[in-house]
């Protein structure tokens, strides 16, 4: 993305700081103005980045209303992300051993660039990873001698990614209940009772928010180690007809690293169009009928 930094954007700091509050300015930061007029942000890790995008429009609003004297509208906020420079990337395989690039990946950035944030796909990776982080960060030093990174972030493990799809008309608990605790079960036992589980679904039905109220009460649990399970869905507006949105958002619900889809349905003849977009990309599928 093309920046500056105009003359007024000494008054930047203040400006941001009283228009996104303390807590937000505190882990976001002004970097620059793109070509087309949107303030550029830095924040200090990847979920601050996640959170800014949701505040956005709020912010630049507060902004355009809040602007110094000859301070221009900005036309949005840009909000950077934290990522790993493209070196450390292309080079990972030399600075961690060929057998562990396959099973250790960089992600991102946090604590404003001073710590690499690592994924690991199993939690065996995960501490050889710590064991060598000494000479990672050498050789790392070496290749990028001007690098802010000055750490390795403990790994987090790799999530089993599943996608629930759920018909409109799917009304039974107990079933939708049953199949995703079976889900957490066989997940725990492929991949390991400290992987997360994360769901995915389009918040679209009432099932969908089943699930939303199940991953609550299953947290919640008295079990010495309650599940860990984590729910998304997609943040942006689908509006009733809007086919380019429809189409973007099962686009990110499909995505490339899902492990599984659940569909949830009526009878067994029943077709989701989610879950067939989910079954031609690779996914398995899994359907459950109501009884």
């Amino acid at each position: 993305m093309d920046m500056e930094r105009p003359d007024w954007f000494g008054q930047a700091d203040d400006w941001w700081r009283a228009a996104a509050g303390a807590d937000v300015a505190r882990h976001a930061q002004p970097v620059g103005v793109s070509s087309d007029g949107k303030l550029c942000v830095l924040c200090s890790d990847m979920p601050w980045s996640v959170n800014l995008r949701l505040l956005a429009p709020h912010i630049a609003s507060r902004l355009n209303v809040q602007r110094p004297p000859a301070v221009p509208e900005v036309s949005g906020i840009a909000v950077l992300k934290p990522s790993p420079p493209e070196v450390l990337i292309q080079q990972w395989a030399d600075m961690v051993g060929v057998d562990l690039a396959a099973q250790v990946r960089p992600r991102s950035l946090a604590d404003w660039g001073q710590e690499l944030v690592t994924e690991a796909d199993t939690a065996q990776a995960r501490d050889q990873l710590a064991q060598r982080a000494p000479d990672v960060l050498a050789r790392l030093r070496s290749v990028l001698p001007e690098t802010s990174i000055v750490r390795l972030r403990e790994s987090s493990l790799r999530p089993v990614w599943v996608l629930v799809v759920t018909s409109p008309d799917f009304s039974d608990r107990q079933c939708l209940e049953n199949v995703l605790m079976d889900v957490w079960h066989d997940a725990t036992q492929t991949a390991g009772p400290e992987h997360p589980l994360c769901l995915l679904h389009a918040n679209e039905t009432a099932a969908d928010q089943m699930i939303e109220e199940w991953a609550t009460s299953v947290r919640s649990t008295d079990l010495p180690t309650p599940p860990h399970v984590d729910t998304f869905t997609y943040l942006g507006t689908v509006s009733q007809g809007d086919a380019d949105a429809r189409r973007r958002r099962n686009e990110w619900l499909v995505g490339t690293e899902r492990d599984l889809c659940v569909a949830f349905v009526v009878s067994e003849g029943e077709k989701l169009s989610l879950a067939e977009l989910a079954r031609e990309s690779g996914a398995a599928v899994f359907q459950a009928c109501m009884p």
